[in-house]
């Protein structure tokens, strides 16, 4: 009979799940530097948030530090899709790897428009405020373009009483909040209207293009849409499934939302890193099996974990 109830149970894999376009292309980017190059690579941190990933790169003879001075002059080195703070390129740069010879950036896009937006915002007078991870290396890097190591960075929604205390307290004229691009959309949502309870002054939604600066007080969606659909999606498939199995890096921040979004639906909700690490006793019992997996996360593992279900 338990068997039957396996061999009957819905398999439904999200639309969204896996690698987004700034992880494929900083997987790319390093893949070629190891093809076109027989020296030693030296990657700064981790270039994705996945460990399979970075395993099968340090196969190909990677090597992986998260220390600058542990990188010889004149390496061949990649930085990491979570982009990185001046100080990083000026290190390198002393070390005689820069853009124009052996460094390769595989910052995401993405990120990049962050970066540019802050630094965008902070030059027309706006105080610039983070809604992030204060120590995951995207936030590190952004705050670097605002006030460095005193950028005020809230982490949920709750802060928004510090911020309008670091507001009243510093008198600033023009403020503008942003999110690192893998926070969850509802928090930040949520984020944003508990600061207009308690504001005075409204923080209007300001587009990412950044044209009218009329607005003192505003707020931008920086978000990415990959983050966004792989929410939605998770959220729509966590309704209705009885069990969710959530793939993703374990220092990844995408996936971790992912499986606090799918858990406020479906309380049967599992984040695991690969198939080794799935016990049959979850799906007892079960009629629905949902499967989602953070932006890093690679086919081949979304698919020995469906294997790894159907096989029990």
């Amino acid at each position: 009979m338990y068997i039957k109830l396996l061999l009957a149970m819905k398999i439904i894999v999200a639309k969204h799940a896996g690698f987004c376009s700034g992880v494929k292309r900083a997987i790319d980017i390093a893949e070629k530097v190891a093809k076109d190059n027989n020296e030693k690579i030296y990657v700064y941190g981790q270039l994705v948030h996945n460990e399979r990933v970075i395993e099968e790169l340090e196969k190909k003879g990677m090597v992986f530090v998260d220390n600058i001075e542990k990188i010889p002059d004149n390496s061949i080195v990649v930085l990491r899709a979570h982009g990185e703070p001046g100080t990083t390129y000026e290190s390198l740069n002393k070390k005689g790897i820069k853009k124009e010879t052996t460094l390769n950036d595989a910052t995401c896009p993405l990120v990049t428009s962050v970066h540019n937006a802050a630094i965008k915002l902070k030059n027309n007078g706006y105080e610039v405020i983070l809604f992030g991870k204060k120590n995951h290396p995207e936030a590190i890097g952004t705050s670097y373009h605002i006030r460095g190591k005193n950028t005020f960075v809230a982490e949920s929604a709750d802060d928004a009483t510090y911020v309008m205390d670091y507001i009243k307290e510093n008198n600033f004229g023009k403020v503008a909040i942003i999110s690192q691009t893998t926070m969850s959309v509802a928090d930040y949502t949520k984020f944003i209207e508990n600061i207009n309870k308690l504001s005075k002054d409204k923080f209007y939604d300001m587009p990412l293009n950044i044209n009218d600066m009329s607005k003192k007080f505003v707020f931008i969606n920086t978000i990415c849409d990959p983050t966004k659909q792989r929410q939605f999606d998770s959220e729509k498939m966590a309704k209705e499934a009885d069990v969710i199995l959530v793939i993703g890096g374990k220092n990844s921040s995408n996936s971790k939302e992912l499986a606090a979004k799918c858990m406020e639906f479906c309380k049967d909700t599992y984040f695991i890193q690969s198939a080794s690490q799935i016990e049959k006793g979850w799906f007892k019992n079960k009629k629905f099996a949902g499967v989602t997996a953070g932006a890093s996360t690679p086919d081949v593992v979304i698919n020995e974990v469906i294997e790894k279900i159907k096989n029990y």
